[in-house]
């Protein structure tokens, strides 16, 4: 199992009905199938904190 997905799914449950998180879940997974099959990239697994300093730093190169 996908550790990040898993971490996604569990902060989810915490204040959704289970089956409410699974569509969330579901929904997530969807658009990280769609964005591997338009952009034609493999999919790069990241953590959260990974991606926010990901953003900051092309926050900064854009200002």
């Amino acid at each position: 199992m996908n550790s990040v997905i898993y971490e996604y799914f569990k902060k989810k449950i915490e204040s959704k009905p289970k089956k409410q998180a699974l569509g969330a879940v579901m929904n997530k997974l969807l658009r990280i199938i769609f964005s591997v099959l338009k952009n034609k990239q493999p999919f790069c697994l990241i953590t959260s904190e990974q991606q926010v300093a990901l953003y900051q730093s092309l926050r900064k190169k854009a200002a």
